[in-house]
């Protein structure tokens, strides 16, 4: 029996002396894992349509609960990323968080998003740190970890500085943050931790956009370094707290950016 998916090549790991396997990021099914017989000889129709960071048409045939490809087709590849040693980690980044994330069901949101950063990327159409960000925030978004950022929580301003509440996914302005600071408002679980970042209106708005935007303009906004940082920050704190660990293709990346 056979069944033909579209997806993003994210893992793979040679075995044998040719064989491929690799985990895939279907259209149809999620994230799917399949063994590529000979796909590494040179002489092989899967060799182009098989690395890592390909998108391709494939063919699998299954065996019990093991899938094998026995056709596959290279429709985008993005072989450009290696140009740029701080784009390639990038990229490994975002495989390993899709890796950790998908399972087997579909998520055609997730993966437009995860193509159009890797072609960002490869065509050096941004910076990484606003490709970053921008990935991190909506990944969070669409597996469900929605942050309210649109005013905040307590009194629905909407302008001024922000403090980002990471554990509990909202905003609290400046004035009502410092209300509670001197213990004007209460706690609402003193035992609660909290972890804060701080949010320039810039970067509040730039989380707002990256939150909302169609997915093919999910990187056309235009910020300050200074906001971006901020937003930078406030992206990554949120991601790994959602997600509950850090990756170490993150801390790859952050060692090649000193």
């Amino acid at each position: 029996m056979t069944e033909e998916v579209r997806g993003l090549i994210i893992r793979t790991v040679d075995i044998k002396e040719t064989d491929r396997l690799v985990t895939i990021f279907t259209e149809e099914q999620g994230a799917m894992t399949a063994l590529a017989r000979g796909a590494r000889s040179l002489k092989s129709r899967k060799l182009a349509a098989t690395m890592q960071f390909c998108y391709g048409k494939y063919v699998l045939y299954k065996q019990g609960d093991k899938y094998w490809i026995k056709e596959a087709e290279l429709i985008e590849n993005f072989f450009d990323i290696g140009q740029s040693i701080e784009g390639l980690a990038l990229a490994n980044y975002i495989a390993e968080v899709l890796s950790d994330v998908t399972v087997a069901e579909a998520d055609n949101e997730l993966l437009r998003l995860s193509l159009n950063s890797l072609y960002a990327i490869s065509k050096n159409l941004y910076s990484i740190e606003k490709i970053k960000a921008a990935f991190e925030i909506r990944t969070a978004s669409i597996l469900g970890f929605m942050p309210n950022v649109l005013s905040c929580h307590r009194c629905d301003e909407k302008g001024g500085d922000f403090f980002f509440d990471i554990m509990g996914g909202v905003i609290e302005c400046r004035s009502c943050h410092e209300r509670r600071a001197r213990g004007h408002i209460e706690h609402e679980d003193p035992h609660e931790s909290h972890i804060l970042c701080i949010l320039s209106e810039g970067a509040k708005i730039a989380l707002g956009y990256c939150i909302y935007s169609p997915i093919e303009r999910v990187f056309a906004f235009n910020i300050s370094d200074n906001d971006m940082h901020l937003f930078a920050r406030a992206t990554e704190e949120y991601i790994l707290n959602q997600l509950l660990h850090s990756f170490k293709s993150l801390d790859f990346y952050k060692s090649v950016l000193r």
